[in-house]
């Protein structure tokens, strides 16, 4: 919309905002701009400080009418005005304690509405207790559907407090009523409760205002189409009542006569709202209908406001419908914004459920993993596109065919107990099976030719659907992709089974080889050429190490991925940790590298602190090697300080912890948990300075696994 109020009247815009709000119109905006108050006409002075005492814009407020609008808010001040200047020109006509000896059943009247208003006061406080009670505040007030039912629990709350409370003391006779001067002025009789006016001027602008709400913005804030002419409505009541209380003619009629206009340029605005919002969703013709009795309510008010001046009605007729009008006007009010709120919120909720629902769908299609489902009978009703480029079968072709024949034969009757499962609700693991369309008999041959020729492995795992009864209605089956994982797995295994072959076939030559050194080194007397056969066999104990370790791990890999292990399984021994401990203490400090110099480094020390450790069941050679393993590991890295063996032993939880510690260079955090891996190093670039090829540590784990131990790494 324009910024000087003018718009089409049939598109909302965001109100213009009078007063201290961040919206304003051209005229505030441009004297605000240039910092001057000098140049303001005492209307936009006084409007601006209307908009201070009661704020009725904000931002978010739809305005259908712009004109009409701006009007009701002049029209608003002009009240004010004409409100001020009758109370200091004219005096009030005379008031009286009671009216009961006139009409005896007029306290029944007020008693039933004070009644029914408190009717009202109990619904509404129930509904706001059950919502604190059942833990529904923070949703109320988190989501701006229910926010909305929040803000008019509370607001008819206010509303039936006030109207309880004004027609309680009226019944009750606390209040003071005045003759009607203008009506006596013309020759009729009119009595007037000043309580029921004061009830109209706070009340009458929060209901209407309650039936212009809308639904908030996306910040939160809330959006109201009536503020205007709600807050007209309750200052035209103020200048109603005094226009029958003053006891002068001209300011009398003034008043009356201004209080109608008001009434039908509100009523306006009113009424082109409830145009608009009975196109607005399922709700939008009954809170239509509800504004137009509203309006229509307020007009037959009027009406029956100057019956009783020419004397047509009697003064008790007129406040015996007042008293009906009130507990009807605000009860089925209630009623009918309750009924109105909750369609509204059933819509809002369908139209998310539904959005939800496409989300789902488009999510699930997309999806980079394969996801299908099944219904009761096992066929196939859900199929993704993920799914088609795994099978090459697509979504409308597989529909309705059975999915168990596209699964591996081996499988088939897995998969069967599988799904049966699901759709009896009961708790499952996973499947791993492949997906292979191709030997489907219920396929043509144009759609046989486009399929993988491959099989898919997938690891499936399964969760029931269900209709809105909560009866199963099918499976959806939701599959991670192992066809690379399966081939790699696959290679892996090959690869460590030949390792394994290789390596056992490469061991007995070089044991011949060491043995036929030995014999050379015990006969050759000549220093040359024995120290050449000590070279070569030290060159073969290290091919020989080497060929070892490569042919342990391949041995160990083999074991974990179920293929049968070349090598015999731990034995069960009597292991004193306490004697290994020191034997592999008193090893590494007499052994050398490979390349002849000292284990144990010149300026490190290495201490065994292992005193005594309980007798476990364990594998006596494997102990021996991991904790060499572990030693010469450290040795390797550790070129001053020392190299600390302990020990410690927990009796009642049945474990044994046996710690390695050096004062070497240590390990960079992103390292400690690759160092375990085969064929791994913290250093694994090609100009690295110490020897091996990174699996001393890893045989170690695997090795202390087998025992049902862990193996970790702590380094600074």
């Amino acid at each position: 919309g324009s910024r000087d109020g003018r718009a089409p009247a049939s598109q909302p815009f965001l109100r213009p905002g009078v007063g201290p709000m961040p919206h304003r119109s051209r005229g505030a905006t441009g004297r605000e701009e240039d910092g001057g108050a000098a140049g303001m006409t005492f209307v936009d002075g006084a409007l601006k400080l209307l908009g201070k005492i009661i704020p009725q814009h904000v931002p978010g407020d739809v305005v259908l009418t712009p004109i009409c609008s701006r009007l009701n808010n002049w029209c608003s001040l002009v009240c004010v005005i004409l409100t001020i200047g009758a109370h200091l020109c004219c005096n009030y006509h005379e008031t009286r304690p009671a009216v009961t000896t006139e009409d005896p059943t007029m306290p029944l009247f007020l008693r039933f509405t004070a009644t029914m208003a408190f009717c009202g006061l109990l619904y509404e406080l129930c509904l706001a207790i059950c919502i604190k009670t059942m833990g529904l505040q923070l949703l109320y007030e988190e989501d701006p559907v229910f926010r909305r039912r929040l803000r008019l629990n509370r607001k008819m709350l206010y509303v039936f407090t006030f109207l309880t409370t004004i027609y309680t003391c009226m019944a009750c006779d606390w209040q003071y009523v005045h003759k009607g001067w203008i009506a006596e002025y013309h020759g009729g009789h009119q009595i007037v409760y000043s309580f029921r006016y004061i009830e109209w001027v706070c009340c009458a602008p929060i209901v209407l205002s309650i039936s212009g709400q809308l639904p908030h913005t996306a910040d939160g804030s809330p959006r109201n189409a009536l503020v205007p002419s709600s807050m007209l409505t309750g200052i035209y009541c103020i200048i109603s009542w005094q226009g029958i209380v003053v006891t002068d003619f001209y300011w009398a009629w003034v008043l009356i006569f201004w209080a109608f206009v008001s009434y039908f340029l509100a009523s306006y605005e009113q009424l082109h709202f409830a145009w608009w919002v009975k196109d607005q969703g399922t709700a939008g013709p009954v809170r239509a209908a509800l504004l137009v009795y509203l309006v229509i309510m307020i007009g037959i008010y009027g009406v029956v406001y100057l019956l009783p001046i020419p004397g047509w009605v009697t003064a008790t007729f007129e406040n015996k419908f007042y008293c009906l009008g009130d507990v009807s006007f605000k009860v089925g009010t209630s009623v009918m914004l309750l009924a109105t709120n909750d369609l509204a919120n059933n819509e809002e909720m369908r139209r998310r459920a539904e959005a939800t629902a496409d989300d789902l769908r488009r999510l699930i299609n997309t999806a980079s993993v394969p996801i299908f489902g099944v219904d009761t009978a096992g066929d196939i009703d859900q199929w993704n596109m993920k799914t088609e480029d795994l099978t090459g079968l697509s979504g409308a072709e597989a529909m309705g065919l059975p999915l168990v024949k596209m699964l591996g034969d081996s499988s088939q009757a897995e998969a069967e107990a599988f799904i049966r499962s699901a759709l009896a609700g009961e708790e499952i693991g996973t499947l791993e099976t492949s997906l292979y369309p191709k030997g489907l008999q219920e396929l043509d041959d144009a759609s046989a030719n486009k399929l993988r020729t491959k099989k898919a492995m997938l690891m499936l795992s399964a969760v029931p659907r269900k209709n809105k009864r909560g009866d199963i209605k099918g499976v959806s089956l939701v599959g991670c992709d192992l066809t690379e994982v399966a081939a790699y797995r696959e290679a892996e295994q090959r690869k460590m089974r030949f390792m394994a072959v290789v390596s056992h076939e490469l061991r007995s030559p070089l044991y011949g080889i060491i043995g036929l050194l030995d014999q050379l080194c015990d006969t050759e007397k000549q220093e040359g050429p024995l120290r050449t056969f000590k070279l070569v066999k030290t060159c073969a104990n290290r091919l020989l190490d080497l060929v070892m370790n490569i042919m342990e791990m391949a041995t160990m890999a083999c074991t974990h991925d179920g293929s049968p292990a070349p090598t015999k399984s731990l034995s069960h021994d009597r292991v004193d940790l306490s004697r290994i401990l020191e034997e592999v203490a008193l090893l590494v400090k007499c052994s050398s590298d490979k390349g002849g110099r000292p284990l144990v480094k010149t300026g490190v020390q290495l201490v065994n602190e292992v005193n005594s450790l309980p007798i476990i069941e364990a594998d006596t050679h494997k102990c021996t090697q991991v904790f060499f393993n572990l030693v010469t590991n450290a040795c390797k890295f550790t070129t001053e300080g020392r190299i600390t063996l302990t020990g410690v032993a927990d009796p009642e939880k049945q474990w044994v912890e046996v710690s390695v510690t050096d004062t070497g260079q240590g390990i960079a955090r992103g390292s400690l948990e690759r160092i375990f891996q085969p064929f791994e190093q913290e250093n694994n670039s090609a100009i690295r300075c110490h020897q091996g090829i990174g699996l001393g540590l890893s045989i170690a784990t695997e090795l202390v696994k087998a025992h049902g131990g862990s193996i970790k790494v702590e380094s600074e």
